[in-house]
């Protein structure tokens, strides 16, 4: 077994605390987006990370779906975080797009094939964390 400073391993740590959140972060965003109920893939595109509070960025009425009609094909633009997603701090994955909260809780008959594809990604957020941070703090040695 090598001699290892204590400090170099908790700088490990704490870079794998960082990695998993990140990865958490950006999965969760990707789920809500692939999972949302798709017309013209405004609510698909509306999920945005933000620290420490929501966003609240509202993307009715801009392009690419100001001009959408009926029978076209959806368009779907997830937005990047731009920053650095750490361990510390709140994340907040949101929409505020006026019927998020009936999509996400309302039976409908959309792409997912039922009103319950925000309550299974919300369920499966314990069982996403403990992979994530299981598989990477394992690497901690």
């Amino acid at each position: 077994m090598a001699n290892r400073k204590l400090s170099d391993i908790l700088k490990e740590i704490d870079d794998m605390l960082d990695l998993s959140m990140d990865q958490l972060v950006k999965t969760t965003q990707s789920k809500l987006s692939a999972a949302s109920p798709v017309l013209s893939g405004q609510l698909a595109s509306s999920w945005f990370i933000g620290f420490n509070h929501p966003v609240n960025k509202d993307l009715t009425g801009q392009k690419p779906w100001s001009n959408w009609k009926k029978g076209q094909s959806a368009t779907i633009q997830v937005t990047p975080y731009s920053g650095s997603i750490t361990f510390g701090g709140d994340w907040y994955i949101s929409s505020s797009l006026p019927y998020t909260f009936r999509a996400a809780f309302s039976p409908y008959s959309g792409r997912r094939g039922g009103g319950d594809w925000f309550t299974r990604i919300e369920n499966n957020l314990e069982k996403d964390v403990t992979r994530i941070f299981n598989r990477n703090l394992r690497k901690v040695r």
